[in-house]
């Protein structure tokens, strides 16, 4: 299943300069996001759809909602899926200090098939100290399909420090500001998602970003014999995303990357599994469209 947000819950109560300087997030917005990708043999086509809008406020808490659908189509190795769906409805209420978020999300063969191939999270995250550029933040963060530890509620601490120029959420992100048109950022997610980048805005109206990282996906196929397991798939990878603003609303942002090697297989856990296999590297193709409304 996807992995649910701490990153975003952590990061939800700081003001927009300190999230790497991106502008508020629009009343509502639709993304479409279509990627060829060919890692050693495996030749997969994604086209997905994420849709998010304001639905107003309640006691003081700003509610958001968002619904993301991803169709996966794959040709090659044996054992590994020719069809895949990954699906999540998020519904976050927010203030200056406090997040709380649900999830309901499915990936699988055939999403929503039965509890056995739903995902239910809940995430919370409250600033309790805060002085000068240093915060303080304590949370829960619960899913009944996690990568790891299902079922088991996980409380956790954090520190935040931001200034003009450096932003620092540890354990999971940091953010430099180091000229005017160049940042640098790097962001943790548990358990095997990670990522680096180097951005480059000489414009208003367009920036550059070269990323690499690592991603772990997990899919709760139907029909498997061992309801505790799943299908995990892992790869790291480089990208080059420029980014152009056709309008205030549209922006458009073309990927040209390479999968450096990849692996799939069938277990528990991330690190309880069997059958693996593993992937050479292969040349991704992207494309993604934003519009906000």
């Amino acid at each position: 299943m996807k992995k649910l947000l701490l990153l975003t819950l952590l990061l939800a109560p700081l003001p927009a300069a300190a999230q790497g300087g991106r502008p508020p997030a629009p009343a509502a917005a639709v993304t479409a996001n279509m990627n060829y990708a060919s890692p050693g043999g495996l030749i997969s086509r994604r086209a997905g759809l994420l849709g998010e809008a304001e639905l107003g406020e309640l006691a003081g808490m700003k509610l958001r909602m968002a619904a993301e659908g991803t169709h996966l189509r794959s040709m090659g190795p044996d054992h590994f899926p020719e069809e895949l769906y990954k699906t999540d409805l998020r519904l976050s209420a927010e203030d200056k200090k406090t997040r709380l978020s649900l999830n309901l999300g499915s990936n699988s063969d055939r999403p929503f098939h039965s509890p056995a191939e739903t995902d239910l999270g809940v995430n919370f995250a409250r600033t309790f100290s805060e002085k000068g550029p240093h915060a303080w933040l304590w949370g829960l963060n619960y899913s009944t399909r996690r990568t790891f530890l299902r079922g088991v509620p996980m409380p956790f601490i954090g520190y935040r420090y931001t200034t003009a120029t450096l932003t620092i959420v540890a354990p999971f992100m940091a953010r430099w500001q180091a000229f005017k048109t160049v940042s640098f950022s790097a962001a943790y997610l548990p358990v095997r998602n990670f990522r680096l980048a180097v951005n480059w805005r000489p414009l208003p109206y367009f920036s550059a970003e070269l990323e690499g990282g690592s991603v772990l996906e997990q899919f709760l196929l139907a029909g498997r014999a061992d309801k505790g397991e799943a299908f995990f798939y892992e790869a790291q990878y480089i990208a080059l995303k420029p980014s152009l603003f056709l309008s205030r609303r549209l922006q458009v942002t073309p990927s040209l990357g390479w999968q450096l090697r990849g692996l799939y297989y069938e277990g528990s856990s991330y690190d309880t599994h069997h059958g693996k296999r593993r992937l050479g590297g292969g040349p991704a193709l992207g494309l993604g469209v934003k519009y906000n409304f």
